[in-house]
């Protein structure tokens, strides 16, 4: 096959999982021994990863594969899936025990509804009855408000007398007497104290499970993708449900697909009382989609071919997947994909630092570079500037909504990459749950590139490393917005030369820089968007 060929290829790949057939998953999933073994854990489990990292494409792979084993799987995207998410769910004028217990409803609907299609499928149909009997409880689930109530009432007596002697100038004597009296009593309530909220099920949650073990498949899969798209108000009550009602049934397996920063997973109300998921006691993390590409292995060298081992599989995955569609002749094997398809090693190794970690990026940069290849194979230079345009045409963009994170980005670039030749800090870890900081890293303009660093000029404190955007360090160089020093501090002809005419070098992790460059938020990012 033709250079031209595939890079024609490389447009037509499906950047979205949730755009790609069931079937299609299977042949697109890249099957990372350790991951999918993770996967397939009977563990009721959390897959955490950032925006793009695969974690919709994981769980559909796990649905598809269990489904071709003949199990009982139910998927669901808790965005699309559900009635309105952003509507009754989380809408704030309307309390939490409407929208808690409308969600859970919900859910249990979607889940009823599937076991219903077995049933009428002869996998379950001597549970049709008990099916039917299901609905009928359904009222039964409710999320009610417990609260302290205090009680009082008071009484109340009175009387008046009065005795009077009047001399008019005729001399008359007047006397007068007048009593009066009245009597009233009051009983008032109020509530004190804090408001709890808990769950009630009824009969629903014997039923559901008693289905769920007279089920004939071995095992039942509850798949729930896009978990952080519930408001963070309501995830605790799903996840009581979820524990109650399925958890206890060694037959149903749990997993979950979240955002590590946008999941409330329980609320305490007293020591050994809550509402919700216990992490590490109920439901485990069972696998972080970043620890694959982004955090370090046992050495650099390990981690580098680590990478470049699964993206090239992505690559050849998907365009084999593209190329078979259009009736084409796929490349053998990755390598030769890869010799196809890039001018030289360095040239995939640049796409993998600029996609930091996440496939989704990684496929959208490799598609404009494809463009601006032309039917040469993509080079370097053509990384770069593939992901200056993407960061550019898309996170960029998320900015525009948020001054304050802007702000706080632009405060970070003058900060540590002005007065450093690196593009990433420490930040200690207190700090990482800012709010601002939390929304930089989940539109992906910060990336978390190793936890719980140790620096040797700060004994006893902990730090995360973080770097800036690959696409938005490039941008920053080639346009005005420039750090101011930038251009003129420490940077030769060469390098000047390179910054104008798009064979810039994006410099390498280097540990010895970043160990100097401690950031420390400013007063207006810490006290006015506290974690």
């Amino acid at each position: 096959m033709e250079t031209a060929d595939l890079l024609k290829a490389v447009q037509e790949v499906e950047l979205r999982a949730d755009r790609v057939s069931n079937q299609d998953v299977l042949h697109t999933y890249v099957e990372e021994g350790t991951l999918v073994g993770a996967l397939g854990s009977r563990s009721n489990g959390i897959i955490y990863g950032r925006r793009g990292t695969g974690k919709t494409h994981a769980l559909k792979y796990l649905a598809e594969t269990e489904k071709h084993k003949g199990n009982f799987v139910v998927y669901i995207d808790m965005e699309r899936d559900l009635g309105s998410t952003e509507g009754l769910y989380g809408d704030p004028c309307l309390p939490v025990p409407e929208r808690a217990t409308r969600l859970l409803v919900d859910v249990l609907n979607l889940i009823h509804e599937k076991l219903l299609e077995d049933a009428f499928a002869g996998k379950c149909d001597s549970l049709i009855e008990v099916l039917d009997s299901v609905l009928d409880h359904f009222g039964e689930i409710v999320v009610a408000e417990q609260v302290e109530q205090e009680y009082t009432s008071g009484e109340e007596r009175g009387s008046e007398s009065s005795l009077g002697v009047k001399v008019s100038p005729s001399a008359s004597l007047d006397m007068g007497n007048k009593a009066t009296g009245k009597l009233s009593a009051q009983n008032r309530s109020k509530s004190t104290g804090r408001v709890r909220h808990h769950v009630q099920f009824g009969a629903t949650s014997r039923l559901f499970q008693k289905i769920m073990d007279d089920h004939m498949a071995k095992r039942c899969w509850l798949l729930f993708d896009e978990w952080s798209g519930i408001p963070l108000d309501l995830q605790p009550y799903l996840g009581e449900m979820l524990r109650r009602i399925f958890f206890t049934s060694p037959k149903v397996t749990v997993r979950i697909a979240a955002i590590p920063h946008r999941t409330e997973w329980r609320i305490s109300h007293a020591p050994g009382q809550y509402v919700g998921l216990e992490v590490g006691a109920e439901v485990f993390p069972l696998l972080d989609l970043d620890e694959f590409v982004v955090f370090p292995a046992r050495n650099r060298e390990l981690q580098t071919a680590r990478a470049v081992g699964f993206f090239k599989n992505l690559l050849f995955r998907h365009l084999s997947h593209v190329l078979t569609d259009e009736h084409g002749s796929p490349p053998d094997s990755p390598d030769s994909l890869f010799r196809q398809l890039f001018t030289q090693s360095t040239a995939l190794e640049e796409l993998i630092r600029a996609a930091e970690g996440v496939p989704r990026d990684a496929l959208s940069i490799v598609s404009r570079a494809a463009l601006r290849a032309g039917n040469t194979r993509i080079a370097t230079e053509h990384i770069t500037t593939a992901a200056a345009q993407v960061y550019m045409a898309t996170k960029a963009a998320l900015l525009n909504a948020n001054s304050d994170a802007r702000a706080l980005l632009d405060y970070i670039v003058q900060e540590v990459i002005s007065g450093r030749k690196a593009r990433a800090f420490l930040l200690i870890q207190e700090s990482m749950d800012n709010r601002l900081i939390q929304q930089l890293i989940d539109d992906r303009l910060l990336h978390v590139i190793k936890k719980g660093y140790s620096s040797k000029d700060d004994v006893g404190k902990r730090f995360d490393v973080l770097q800036i955007d690959y696409g938005c360090y490039v941008n920053l160089l080639r346009t005005s917005s420039a750090p101011q020093g930038m251009l003129n501090i420490g940077l030769d002809e060469d390098t000047l030369y390179a910054v104008m005419y798009d064979d810039l070098e994006v410099p390498k992790d280097d540990y010895r820089a970043i160990r100097r460059a401690v950031l420390e938020l400013p007063d207006w990012a810490s006290s006015r968007l506290p974690a």
